[in-house]
């Protein structure tokens, strides 16, 4: 046992990290029956918990957490200990009780006690049409007087730096990980940065924070809800001058609507569970027009009514048609790599390659060199042995989903049509 230094309380220790509990069964009970303390809309059907910080980069943390407990070293072992000290005290009284009665022998298993943490969770809508999977899905804000700019909470920014944080150290000692007293001994100072900034937020005796109605968008016409994140959301007024500006003396691209040709391609190969799969992504022009038509304020098609998303983001400096391929050129590296890694985390244990033939991967604020991208990835071939298949891509769409371009709802966008 060792003392919290928040709480001044016994912690008991946690056990082996070796059973990941079910990730759909995840939640204790002070956080389901939490969902019940506030007043939600009805187009979120009850609610739900949407974490920060991935379940999925959590369990990494915690398949470190125990044997740095446990180490024989006693500057890592006391670092870990501090760390998880500040984690139980974090949880709060109920839900750190929960998550040891649901361990083995009351041992409170470090995965379910990081999924808990009531910082670590936004209560917000079922099933948002952007999940970004495992990237950070961080509360924002509007920035006062910014035009529309967001920003991520205090909380939010203290959690993505912990994330960092972790995700350079799996990544050093050429990939092994380096999971030292340093490390646990950052990961204790941002969890405090984050736990210091969530005191600051009135919750009463509540066990979840209150849901920041404003960062979600929801549309009627296609029911769908969206977390606004990191997207700026200028004013229709400003808007029309935006889309007044990009659209003088705009160049006709109909000639590449239907065209197959390639505009963009790039190639990754990775380990994908047992396999070594090498992949190639390709852009045809089509796509890329596209891209154009949904997701530029120069070739925006204000026509289209059937659009699939309550809100479309734009890339405010492409103002032709090379300009859309250069940037496919310079997005599809980074963009299939991150299909490799999507396809380890979703498709990884599916027992043939040739099954993910067919296969859509759609992931939202992905990192893409420092852009945060949402993209739409189709596999039309897979090929070779099975142990080593080849598997051919193309990308369907792309859009920044962060601060690299606006973003206008469906009404913002009808709007401005009437307008222009």
């Amino acid at each position: 046992m060792t003392t919290s230094p928040v709480a001044g309380r016994r912690v008991p220790p946690p056990s082996s990290a070796r059973e990941v509990p079910d990730k759909v069964k995840w939640a204790v009970r002070p956080l389901n029956d939490g969902k019940h303390d506030y007043a939600l809309p009805a187009e979120w059907k009850g609610g739900a918990l949407h974490h920060k910080i991935s379940k999925e980069h959590l369990s990494w943390i915690a398949e470190q957490l125990t044997p740095a407990w446990n180490s024989e070293n006693p500057q890592l072992q006391s670092a870990a200990r501090t760390f998880w000290s500040l984690c139980w005290a974090v949880a709060g009284d109920s839900v750190g009780q929960a998550v040891a009665m649901a361990g083995h022998g009351g041992s409170p298993n470090p995965h379910r006690l990081l999924w808990n943490l009531p910082l670590m969770v936004s209560l917000g809508p079922h099933s948002p049409a952007n999940d970004p999977g495992m990237n950070f899905d961080p509360d924002t804000e509007p920035v006062p007087d910014g035009a529309g700019v967001r920003r991520m909470d205090d909380v939010s920014l203290a959690l993505k730096d912990l994330e960092n944080t972790w995700l350079k150290a799996a990544r050093a000692g050429g990939g092994q990980g380096v999971y030292d007293a340093a490390l646990w001994t950052t990961l204790h100072r941002h969890l405090q940065s984050a736990h210091t900034a969530a005191q600051r937020v009135e919750r009463e005796e509540r066990v979840l924070y209150p849901p920041l109605r404003e960062q979600w968008v929801y549309d009627a016409t296609t029911r769908q809800n969206l977390r606004k994140g990191l997207t700026p959301f200028p004013e229709p007024g400003e808007g029309l001058r935006l889309f007044v500006e990009a659209r003088r003396n705009a160049p006709s691209i109909a000639a590449y609507a239907d065209s197959d040709a390639d505009a963009a391609t790039a190639a990754a190969d990775a380990a994908v569970g047992e396999r070594r799969v090498s992949l190639t992504l390709t852009a045809a022009e089509r796509n890329v027009h596209h891209v154009c038509v949904r997701h530029t304020l120069t070739f925006f098609d204000f026509t289209e009514t059937s659009r699939p998303r309550p809100v479309n983001t734009f890339w405010p400096d492409v103002r032709t048609f090379a300009d859309a391929t250069d940037l496919a050129e310079a997005l599809l590296p980074g963009i299939a790599r991150s299909c490799l890694r999507e396809l380890k985390r979703t498709l990884g244990t599916v027992a043939e390659a040739t099954d993910w033939l067919g296969e859509v991967l759609e992931i939202s604020s992905e990192d893409i060199d420092g852009r945060l991208v949402f993209y739409n990835v189709q596999i039309t071939e897979v090929d070779g042995e099975d142990s080593a298949p080849v598997v051919q891509a193309v990308i369907e769409s792309f859009a920044p989903d962060g601060a690299d371009g606006p973003g206008f709802t469906r009404g913002d966008l009808d709007l401005i049509a009437g307008k222009l």
